[in-house]
């Protein structure tokens, strides 16, 4: 399979770890990207934010908390954005 070249800016630190890691287990940076970029395609690796439990239970309790208030007709709702950010601006 034909290889295409690719250029990544790292920080050198994290480039002087990775290769000294990537060394201990036979495998040069190029490798290292590779398998990364593969496991990411392939759904085992995850790239993303988690957030704590307790935080997202406190979100979820908000966001019935406000559900209820508006249905209830005692919180505002918009349109849309622009309609929200006039009324917060005042205009």
């Amino acid at each position: 399979m034909m290889k295409h070249p690719t250029t990544v800016r790292l920080d050198p630190v994290l480039y002087k770890q990775v290769l000294r890691e990537a060394g201990k287990a036979g495998l040069n940076f190029s490798s290292v990207v590779h398998l990364l970029l593969r496991a990411f395609i392939e759904g085992t690796v995850e790239i993303g934010v988690s957030y704590p439990k307790k935080y997202l239970t406190m979100i979820e309790k908000e966001a019935k908390t406000l559900r209820r208030a508006h249905r209830a007709g005692k919180a505002k709702s918009y349109r849309s954005s622009k309609a929200l950010f006039d009324d917060i601006l005042g205009r």
